[in-house]
C-alpha cells in the first residue's frame, strides 16, 4: 500500500471515529437532556402540589397506611378504656382516649353513655375543688392540665362544665395570662407553657357548651389573655417554647412541648400564627424523632412551702406531626415542600410510629399517636 493510501486510509478511519464519538456525545447530552427535564418536571409537580394544597399532599399508599394504622389504635383504645362495664385508668389518661377516639372519629359513639363518662369524671374530682389531681389522693396538688383535660373529655362528648369548673381554671389563671401547673403555686414565676396551652384548649372547647354570654365573654377574654401569653413567650425566630418560659432557674425548651402549644394555639383561634407557623416549618428537625422520645420537664413547682415536680410527659414525635399538620397552610412553598417531604418520612409505611402494637403499657402514648394520625386521614 503506497503511503499516500495509507494516510487516507487513516483519514476515513479518522472521520468514522470522529461522527462516531460525536453521535455517542450527542446522545448522551440528549438523555441528560431527558433526565434534566424529568427531574425538572417532578419537582415542578412537586412544588405545584404543596403550593396549592390546603393540606400536606401525602403519597396515596401512605396515607392509606396511616388510615388504616389509625383504625388499630382506635379498636385497641376502646378496649382498653372500659373493661369489664367500667372506666379503667386515671383521669388523664383516660381524658386523653375520649378526645383522641372523639377526634379521629367525629361519629365515635363509646360503649359508655355521656352520664357513664360524666360520672366517671366527676368521681375522680378534688374533694375541695371542682379540678383534678394526677391521682385522686393528697398527696397531689391540684393540676390545671389534668383538670384542662378532662373538661376537654367533657366538650368532646357533649358534657357541659359544671360552673365551678370553669371559675377553677378562670381563678387560676394569672395576671399576665399564664397558667401555673398547680393550683397554689405562684403564677408569675410558674406559670407553664403546657398549663397555659391545655387551659386555652379546654376553655374554648366548652365555651361553645355556656349560655349565659356575659360568661361566655369571661371565658373568650381569658382564652385570648391565655394566647397572647404564649405568643409572647415563643423564643425568638423559633416557634418553640420553653417550659417555664419567666422561670429565673432552669429553662428548657421541648420539641414535643411547642408542637402542643402551637396546635393549642391553633385550636382555640389565635390570632396572627402566620409568622409562628413560617417559624415552625423551618426549624423542623432533619430527623424523624424516635417514637419513645419523650422528655419530662422534671421542674421543681412551689405550691406554698413545698415542691412538687412537674413530670409532664412531652412527647416529641406525635406533637411534631399535628403542629405540622396545621402550620401547613401558612407556610411558604418552599416550607410547604419541606413539611410534606417531612411528614412523608414519619409516616410512611415502615416508620416508628407504626411499630405501635396497641397493647404497649402507656395508653397515653397510643391516644396521642391515634391523635397525630388523625390529623393525616
Amino acid at each position: 500500500m503506497s503511503r499516500r493510501s495509507a494516510v487516507a486510509k487513516k483519514l476515513t478511519g479518522f472521520v468514522a471515529w470522529a461522527k462516531e464519538n460525536r453521535a455517542r456525545t450527542l446522545g448522551t447530552a440528549a438523555l441528560a437532556s431527558v433526565l434534566v427535564l424529568a427531574i425538572a418536571s417532578a419537582l415542578l409537580h412537586e412544588y405545584w402540589r404543596a403550593a396549592f394544597s390546603s393540606q400536606p399532599p401525602l403519597a396515596e399508599k401512605t396515607r392509606r397506611a396511616v388510615g388504616e394504622k389509625a383504625e388499630q389504635l382506635a379498636a385497641a383504645l376502646k378496649k382498653r378504656l372500659i373493661v369489664k362495664g367500667r372506666f379503667e385508668g386515671d383521669a388523664w389518661t383516660s381524658a386523653q382516649i375520649l378526645v383522641a377516639l372523639k377526634e379521629n372519629d367525629a361519629g365515635h359513639t363509646s360503649r359508655a353513655s355521656a352520664k357513664s363518662i360524666e360520672r366517671h369524671f366527676r368521681a375522680m374530682a378534688g374533694p375541695e375543688c371542682a379540678c383534678w389531681r394526677k391521682q385522686p389522693n393528697g398527696n397531689f396538688p391540684n393540676h390545671v392540665g389534668v383538670s384542662s383535660w378532662a373538661l376537654w373529655a367533657l366538650a368532646c362528648h357533649g358534657i357541659p362544665a359544671h360552673r365551678t369548673e370553669i371559675e377553677f381554671l378562670l381563678s387560676v389563671q394569672g395576671s399576665e395570662g399564664g397558667w401555673p401547673m398547680f393550683a397554689g403555686a405562684e403564677a408569675g414565676r410558674f406559670a407553664s407553657s403546657y398549663a397555659t396551652a391545655a387551659a386555652i384548649l379546654a376553655l374554648h372547647e366548652q365555651s361553645a357548651r355556656v349560655k349565659d354570654p356575659a360568661r361566655r365573654e369571661r371565658i373568650d377574654a381569658a382564652v385570648s389573655r391565655g394566647a397572647d401569653w404564649l405568643k409572647s413567650r415563643a423564643l425568638a425566630g423559633r416557634a418553640r417554647w420553653a417550659d417555664y418560659p419567666d422561670s429565673p432557674e432552669r429553662r428548657r425548651e421541648y420539641l414535643g412541648l411547642s408542637g402542643f402549644v402551637l396546635f393549642a394555639l391553633h385550636r382555640a383561634g389565635a390570632s396572627g400564627l402566620a409568622a409562628l407557623d413560617r417559624e415552625w416549618m423551618s426549624e423542623l428537625p432533619e430527623e424523624t424523632p424516635a417514637l419513645l422520645a419523650d422528655d419530662a420537664s422534671g421542674s421543681q413547682v412551689w405550691v406554698g412551702k413545698r415542691p412538687h415536680p412537674d413530670d409532664t410527659l412531652y412527647r416529641a414525635l406525635p406533637w411534631t406531626i399535628v403542629a405540622t399538620a396545621h402550620a401547613y397552610p401558612n407556610a411558604s412553598i418552599l416550607g410547604k415542600v419541606r413539611a410534606a417531604r417531612w411528614l412523608e418520612r414519619a409516616l410512611a409505611p415502615g416508620a416508628p410510629v407504626y411499630a405501635l402494637a396497641g397493647n404497649e403499657r402507656d395508653a397515653a402514648l397510643l391516644a396521642e399517636a391515634l391523635f397525630a394520625l388523625r390529623s393525616e386521614t
